[in-house]
C-alpha cells in the first residue's frame, strides 16, 4: 500500500512538523507500510535522509501574507504545479494521502493534482486543520473573516476531487477549532491531537517528590506569538518572589517569525545561574530529558493566534503529568484547567504571567498530583487513527470508469 505524506513545512529537526511526520512513518512502519514524504524545498539533507523526503515545496506554509485573492490563487497555482512534479518524479500514485497540517492551499492544490488524474483511484486523504483560515489569527478575528471563503473554496475543492466523503478524514487539535471548521466545511472535522514524538508514560510518583525547588520550563519555535517577549520582565519578577525556582528557557530563533529578537536571550542570560538558556534544535532525547524534569510549563501563547489553536507541547505535558499557565482564553490549555492541573493567566501581560505562576507554584504539589492521576488515564489515539485509515483504504471499492467519470465532470463543474 502506497502511503505519501506531504507537508511543506518539513525543513529541519526542530518544531513539531519534523516530529510529526516521523511519529506517522514509525506508526505506519509497524503496520508494515513504508510512508515517503514531501517537504520542503529547504529541507536539509539529514531530515531528506531520516525521512525519505524529497525537498519540493518553496512556498512556507506560514510565509503567507494575504494580500490579496491573487495571492491565495497563485501560491495554490505554484503548489500544485510542485506537487504533481513530485508525484511524477516518485512514479507512484498514492493509496493513501496524510496531510498532518492542512490549511486552504494545500488543501486547493492536492485537490487540482486529483483533478487532472479522473482514471488514477483517489487516494484515501488523512488530515490535520491545526489552524485556522489566516494562521496568525483566530477565525473570529473581523481581520480573518475574509478568508473564511477561501477555506471553504478549498477544502470543498478536496472533497470534490476525493469523490466521497469516506475517502476525507479530518481532525483539528481542539474542539473549537474543530467545531469552527464543521460550521464552515461540507464534511465532519474530528477532535485529536497531532501526531507527535513518541513519549514515556508519567511516572506514577512523580508527584511524591517534594517541590521545594520546582523547575519551570518554556520551550519551542520561539515565534512572537508563542509569548517570548513576556520573559524578559516575568522571570526576574519570579526569581524575587520565588527564591528556590529554576528556569530552561529554550527557544529556536533561527527560522522563527522573530529572528530579530534574540536580544530576549540575551537578557536572560544576563539573570544569572537559576536560568538556564537553551538556543537552537534539541535532539527529540534532549526534549525528552527535559520535560521529563518540568515541574512547571508556561505557555504564554498569544491568545490573538491561539484562542482556538491546539498546542502540541501542551499535548505532551497532558501525557507526561506536567501542570501549566496558559492563558485563560487559549482552548488547548482549557481541559488543564477543567482537569486541576493548569492555572489560567487572567491578563496577557507579564504581570499576568507572575501572578498566575506564583498561584501555581503556591499549590504546585496538588496540580503535579492531578496532572500525573490525567495522565495515566490520557491514550493517544494516533494509532487508532491510522488503523482505520488504512483499514479504509483496503474496502475502498474498485475505481472503474463510471467513477472516474464522475470525478472528471466534478473536475469540469
Amino acid at each position: 500500500m502506497k502511503t505519501l505524506i506531504v507537508d511543506p513545512a518539513v525543513h529541519s529537526h526542530g518544531g513539531h512538523h519534523y516530529a510529526a511526520v516521523d511519529r506517522l512513518q514509525a506508526e505506519l512502519d509497524r503496520l508494515g507500510i513504508d510512508a515517503a514524504c514531501l517537504g520542503s524545498i529547504a529541507a536539509t539533507p539529514d531530515v531528506a535522509r531520516a525521512l525519505d523526503c524529497t525537498a519540493t515545496f518553496t512556498g512556507p506554509v506560514y510565509g503567507r501574507d494575504y494580500a490579496s485573492p491573487r495571492e491565495f490563487e497563485a501560491r495554490v497555482a505554484q503548489t500544485s504545479r510542485e506537487l504533481a512534479r513530485a508525484l511524477k518524479q516518485l512514479g507512484t500514485w498514492p493509496d493513501i494521502l496524510i496531510l498532518p497540517c492542512c490549511d486552504q492551499v494545500l488543501a486547493a492544490s492536492v485537490a487540482r493534482v486529483l483533478g487532472r488524474h479522473p482514471l488514477k483511484p483517489p487516494p484515501q486523504v488523512l488530515m490535520w486543520l491545526l489552524y485556522g483560515p489566516h494562521h496568525r489569527l483566530a477565525p473570529d478575528n473581523p481581520a480573518a473573516i475574509p478568508f473564511h471563503q477561501e477555506a471553504r473554496r478549498g477544502f470543498t475543492a478536496l472533497l470534490k476531487a476525493v469523490g466521497d466523503r469516506r475517502r476525507l478524514v479530518a481532525y483539528s487539535e481542539t474542539e473549537p477549532m474543530a467545531a469552527f471548521y464543521r460550521a464552515l466545511l461540507p464534511f465532519d472535522v474530528g477532535v485529536a491531537p497531532g501526531a507527535g514524538i513518541a513519549l514515556p508514560s508519567a511516572p506514577e510518583d512523580s508527584h511524591a517528590d517534594a517541590t521545594d525547588h520546582p523547575h519551570l520550563t518554556i520551550a519551542g519555535f520561539a515565534n512572537r506569538s508563542k509569548g517570548y517577549r513576556l520573559l524578559p520582565e516575568a522571570i526576574p519578577a519570579l526569581l524575587e518572589r520565588h527564591a528556590t525556582s529554576h528556569f530552561t528557557v529554550h527557544g529556536i530563533v533561527t527560522g522563527s517569525d522573530a529572528e530579530g529578537d534574540s536580544w530576549i536571550f540575551d537578557d536572560l542570560e544576563r539573570l544569572g545561574s537559576r536560568v538556564d538558556i537553551r538556543r537552537g534544535v534539541l535532539s527529540d532525547e534532549a526534549y525528552v530529558d527535559l520535560l521529563s524534569h518540568t515541574d512547571l510549563l508556561l505557555l504564554p501563547y498569544d491568545p490573538e493566534s491561539y484562542r482556538t489553536r491546539g498546542s502540541a507541547i501542551s499535548n505532551e505535558a497532558r501525557r507526561m503529568g506536567i501542570p501549566i499557565v496558559a492563558p485563560a482564553e487559549c482552548a488547548f490549555a482549557w481541559p488543564a484547567f477543567e482537569g486541576g492541573h493548569g492555572v489560567a493567566m487572567s491578563q496577557y501581560s507579564p504581570a499576568g504571567l507572575t501572578e498566575a505562576t506564583v498561584d501555581a507554584l503556591g499549590r504546585l504539589d496538588a496540580l503535579k498530583a492531578q496532572a500525573s492521576t490525567v495522565a495515566g488515564t490520557t491514550t493517544d489515539p494516533l494509532q487508532g487513527i491510522l488503523e482505520a485509515t488504512v483499514e479504509a483504504a483496503r474496502a475502498r471499492p474498485r475505481h472503474g470508469a463510471a467513477d472516474a467519470l464522475r470525478r472528471l465532470l466534478g473536475a469540469a463543474s
